[in-house]
């Protein structure tokens, strides 16, 4: 599960998320919406550690990965590819999500469906 609490985040003096909480569920689907200039980038820059938090908790499966690295996160499970950037763009959407499982521990369950 993926949990977020109470984040802030800034890109200069400005305030881009404020008080940010929200819980993915395993087995849930979990959607972002908002228009442009919402921060809904910023949420999942911030998720994979590309732009450091100013205040606020991100935990990943009951672990605190808030200071984690983005290699650390990835390595743990979580994977974020840009949209428009077409970096996967001949795989289908299942190929993409099972790329992000492609470096699972051993005793990784991998769900038989995505």
């Amino acid at each position: 599960m993926l949990e977020v609490q109470n984040l802030h985040q800034y890109y200069g003096g400005s305030h881009i998320l404020r008080d940010v909480s929200i819980t993915a569920e395993i087995g849930k689907v979990t959607v972002l919406l908002g228009r442009n200039g919402v921060g809904k980038t910023t949420l999942l820059k911030s998720l994979m550690g590309l732009v450091p938090i100013r205040s606020g908790g991100i935990e990943w499966q009951g672990r605190d990965i808030a200071r984690r690295t983005p290699y650390e996160r990835a390595r743990s499970g979580i994977g974020y590819v840009p949209q428009g950037r077409e970096i996967f763009s001949r795989l289908s959407v299942e190929d993409n999500l099972r790329m992000g499982l492609a470096y699972c521990s051993a005793r990784t369950r991998i769900p038989g469906e995505l």
